[in-house]
């Protein structure tokens, strides 16, 4: 199988646990979670992120090809990291520490999405197929 398709079922699996986690924790803090806006925030870039990887399993949707929506997906994932840390007693270093790492997942996701992976692979993803 081409990487693409290895790539593709990786999404298909992330995506998966992403909206597993997102229904997970709706579900545990139920009302709670929304008495908390940024842990709704939270939940829901996760669960978006999780969306956005089920359709990049696919061929894409709305125009945009499969590793656009994985991208998208990435940089959701990374900008909601740091977000479970806002407000605790040790939110300066961990917000340090899933900032850092949300970080590099946020660059990888809008090199998908803008440049198509040049900076991140090999080949750009809009050449795998030509």
């Amino acid at each position: 199988m081409s990487d693409d398709g290895n790539q593709r079922r990786l999404n298909a699996f992330l995506g998966v646990l992403l909206t597993l986690v997102a229904v997970g924790a709706t579900v545990l803090l139920g009302s709670e979670l929304f008495a908390t806006p940024v842990l709704a925030m939270q939940v829901s870039m996760i669960a978006v992120a999780g969306i956005c990887n089920l359709v990049a399993a696919t061929d894409g949707v709305g125009g945009w090809a499969w590793y656009r929506w994985s991208g998208l997906g990435n940089t959701l994932l990374g900008l909601s990291l740091p977000l479970g840390f806002v407000g605790t007693q040790w939110d300066v270093i961990f917000l340090l520490v899933t900032g850092l790492g949300g970080l590099s997942l946020t660059a990888i996701g809008i090199d998908m999405i803008t440049f198509h992976g040049t900076y991140t692979r090999r080949t750009p993803l809009n050449q795998h197929n030509q």
